[in-house]
């Protein structure tokens, strides 16, 4: 086998490896692991598939998940303090947020991951039910409960966070913090 595939392929294992452990870090330092570790699950899961935004290096990328997912775990228990209508509304503004993002975005590709046009009806239909089977277990539990859990919120933010990665709106917001850095330098203006 050629030395620099497996050089990348142990990069991605390793980095993806490192990436994991702060998360895991993160949470328990702020008394959030649950909740960062459900939302974080469905963001990935949903994101293999959908696509959305990324950073340019492997330093960015790092960092900007970790605090995507502490400013995830924040809401999850700021939408837990929430009164009951309010709290309801949050999970269905998010609920919708999300199903309308995965319904007009997906997939959308980037450059670390092209998707292929005969890919294209694969990665939105997996996307799309993927999303709607998640929404469909969290409506239908809270309809059971009579009320929201923690992990409504943990699985409604994961969906919202990774909806916005598909809008025009999260691809300006990276691009712009992409060119602040570059103007910067720093440890995440590394190339990676």
């Amino acid at each position: 086998m050629d030395i620099e595939v497996i050089s990348y392929g142990l990069q991605g294992v390793l980095g993806t490896a490192a990436e994991f452990a702060l998360i895991i870090l993160a949470g328990m330092v702020l008394g959030m692991l649950k909740e960062i570790l459900v939302m974080s699950a469905v963001f990935v899961t949903v994101r293999l598939m959908a696509g959305g935004v990324h950073f340019s290096t492997y330093n960015r990328c790092l960092v900007s998940s970790v605090l995507i997912f502490v400013f995830g775990g924040f809401l999850v228990r700021l939408a837990a303090l929430l009164p009951g209508f309010a709290e309801t509304l949050y999970l269905a503004s998010g609920s919708l947020f999300t199903a309308y993002c995965i319904y007009r975005y997906s997939p959308r590709d980037n450059p670390n991951r092209l998707i292929r046009e005969e890919e294209l009806p694969k990665f939105r239909r997996a996307s799309l039910i993927t999303t709607g089977l998640v929404l469909a277990a969290v409506w239908a539990d809270y309809a059971v409960k009579g009320r929201a859990a923690w992990y409504h919120h943990s699985l409604v933010t994961g969906l919202l966070l990774e909806g916005f990665t598909l809008t025009d709106c999260g691809y300006l917001l990276i691009k712009s913090i992409e060119k602040k850095l570059d103007r910067e330098g720093g440890v995440i203006n590394e190339e990676s």
